[in-house]
């Protein structure tokens, strides 16, 4: 009987009325197989590159191919290899592989990572990070701050959108100006500094060229802020070693594991667009401003910080 049974089936694999076992095994093969596109640069952003696409194999299921990509690509010659391939499914890092995002047809599903961007119509993580975090470690590290200050350009807009839900949800007053050059940020934290800021205020940085310009708007605004002891956060990691209380910077690994899950979840959607401000992130504490501020943490703090300044 057993015989008769197996005989049977053997039969209707041949005609094609059942999938193979090998067709199956196949299918589930594209499926699991994910590209990654990195461009060829020098250390320290091939590390960062090399940390983000470790963070992505950690997904142990799921079959990686690496491809370095270079200034003059071939985009067709890419999308034919990735055919070749069976691959459907594409992480792309850094400026070139932002370029290559733009040019892949619908059949893939992309992801961008590893740059600051905003939303412009590519599935992605931003190396921005997400407000919601940003005001969770201030209320770790400055935890009688009742009141957040920001200026910002038509690009931060969105950020500016989530950042007001999370203050909302934080008990958090969010006061913020959208400026559309460096000078008016300037005069509207002039304003600030010269009206009954206290410590109950604190200032945030986001990453914003205009609102925030490394030469003009920061000097400016940790001077001020030292001498009137306010808090200043940012959303730029260097800022904290020029003496902003804290800033945030990329948990690479991290990332790499959200990019992995974002490419997955746009495969089984794939008419939708995903974008995310950046929510793997580390904190880098100024304990020199801290003190300056009257900040002091105990041992269990201080574990958050994976970070601290002066060196």
């Amino acid at each position: 009987m057993r015989l008769s049974i197996a005989f049977n089936i053997f039969i209707l694999l041949i005609m094609g009325v059942l999938p193979s076992v090998a067709a199956a095994s196949d299918s589930a093969s594209v499926t699991n197989k994910i590209a990654i596109f990195y461009p060829d640069a020098k250390n320290p952003y091939r590390s960062i590159y090399q940390e983000i696409i470790s963070g992505s194999k950690s997904h142990s299921h799921l079959e990686f191919h690496e491809f370095l990509i270079k200034r003059d690509f071939d985009s067709n010659q890419i999308i034919e290899e990735l055919r070749k391939l069976g691959i459907k499914k594409v992480i792309v890092l850094g400026r070139l592989g932002f370029r290559l995002a733009k040019k892949l047809p619908e059949e893939f599903s992309v992801v961008s990572g590893a740059l600051p961007i905003s939303p412009n119509g590519v599935s992605g993580i931003s190396l921005i990070s997400d407000p919601a975090n940003l005001f969770d470690y201030l209320k770790l590290v400055a935890p009688e701050v009742r009141r957040v200050h920001v200026a910002f350009s038509k690009r931060s807009e969105w950020l500016i959108n989530k950042a007001k839900t999370a203050a909302s949800a934080r008990d958090l007053e969010l006061v913020s100006i959208k400026v559309s050059e460096t000078a008016e940020a300037v005069k509207f934290y002039e304003n600030l500094f010269e009206s009954d800021i206290s410590s109950q205020d604190a200032i945030w940085l986001p990453v914003d060229k205009i609102s925030s310009h490394d030469k003009v708007t920061l000097p400016f605004i940790l001077e001020k802020a030292w001498s009137k002891e306010v808090v200043v956060f940012s959303s730029k990691p260097s800022h904290a070693k020029r003496g902003a209380l804290f800033s945030t910077y990329p948990d690479n690994f991290g990332l790499g594991k959200q990019l992995s899950s974002m490419v997955q979840e746009l495969a089984e959607k794939p008419t939708e667009k995903k974008f995310a401000a950046l929510t793997s992130l580390q904190l880098a504490v100024n304990l020199r401003t801290a003190a300056h501020l009257g900040f002091k943490y105990s041992s269990e703090q201080q574990q958050n910080f994976k970070m601290t300044f002066p060196e």
